[in-house]
């Protein structure tokens, strides 16, 4: 543990644009079956297939690969993105889908328009601008173009978003899926999902499970979960203290023999010990913290950082105490 730098604490911040790293680049875990529970990853993998076969517009005849035989214009496209049984048009797709709020969008939801001279439909792929008024959508648009992802500047237009009534929510995808799956999926200690993956704070995207969180920051996953988890949530989570930069790990020993485990996040390291409960030690204290030996040396910390009197921050530990004062630095106590 010594031998993590405390430059794993600073880490700058990625804006959450390379979200579209998270699709399509891993193939679905699972294929559903016609008008059968689907999920994002699936739906979207599928759409892709589409984009990168440069699927020329049309209202006739289909366009035929591994996912099926469907019609290739906005509806069809759609339909073959939801594995539907046959090609819908736009006025069918009301029947199979339901009515979200605009800032519930996700990947693989739909964005739906049969009034006013348009009738047209979308697949929702992430937001472009974090106000969210530019959406950018995979598409088979007018004839003379090929299916297509692209960015709607002029926002949604009158379309209304919906979502397909057979998608299932919970199916991880993605780099979170690929994190999962490797932790051993619902046999590992996060359990099943009870929450579909949405935007975290900052950036980045996450999925709840039973026992904890896997929280993704372009372009990489971690697990947060047990006492952890709980810390992180009740100080204000990513928005305190970033990302996690690694999974959760075996601790050293201290000098009384108390073993436990630690995390580090962009912005501090998060300890655990039975005895002790989760502290996190951050910015200053945290460098003497790891100058003086960390664990092996000073123990676990008992206490969270706190005020001292004169201006100053300590933080107790089991064998110390460090103390800083913006006039002296920092220095340790009680060895």
């Amino acid at each position: 543990m010594k031998s993590l730098h405390r430059k794993v604490l600073r880490m700058a911040a990625v804006t959450s644009a390379f979200l579209v790293a998270t699709l399509c680049a891993v193939p679905a875990a699972s294929a559903s079956s016609p008008d059968g529970p689907i999920g994002r990853g699936e739906a979207m993998d599928r759409a892709w297939s589409w984009i990168a076969e440069q699927v020329p517009y049309s209202q006739s005849g289909c366009h035929e690969n591994q996912f099926g035989c469907y019609r290739p214009d906005c509806s069809g496209y759609v339909s073959m993105a939801w594995h539907l049984s046959s090609s819908l048009t736009t006025w069918g797709l009301w029947d199979v889908t339901s009515g979200i709020p605009a800032d519930d969008l996700q990947p693989g939801d739909a964005l739906l328009r049969d009034s006013g001279g348009v009738d047209h439909v979308a697949l929702f792929l992430r937001w472009a601008d974090p106000a969210h008024t530019r959406p950018v959508v995979r598409e088979e648009y007018d004839f003379g173009h090929v299916a297509e992802e692209r960015v709607w500047n002029d926002g949604l237009r009158g379309f209304s978003p919906r979502r397909y009534n057979a998608l299932d929510d919970l199916v991880p995808y993605g780099t979170i899926a690929v994190k999962y799956d490797s932790m051993g999926g619902p046999g590992s200690v996060l359990g099943q999902p009870i929450r579909g993956e949405r935007d975290s704070s900052l950036g980045g995207r996450f999925q709840q499970f039973q026992n904890g969180i896997i929280l993704w920051h372009p372009d990489v996953a971690y697990a947060v979960y047990g006492d952890v988890l709980s810390k992180f949530w009740a100080t204000d989570a990513e928005r305190r203290w970033g990302f996690p930069t690694m999974d959760e790990a075996d601790a050293s020993r201290a000098p009384d023999g108390t073993r436990g485990r630690y995390q580090f996040f962009e912005r501090g390291l998060f300890l655990w010990s039975p005895s002790t409960g989760t502290h996190v030690v951050h910015d200053a204290i945290y460098d003497a913290f790891h100058a003086g030996g960390h664990e092996s040396v000073l123990g676990y910390p008992t206490t969270d950082e706190t005020d001292e009197a004169g201006g100053g921050r300590m933080q107790r530990f089991q064998k110390a105490t460090i103390h800083w004062h913006p006039d002296k630095g920092t220095w340790i106590t009680g060895i």
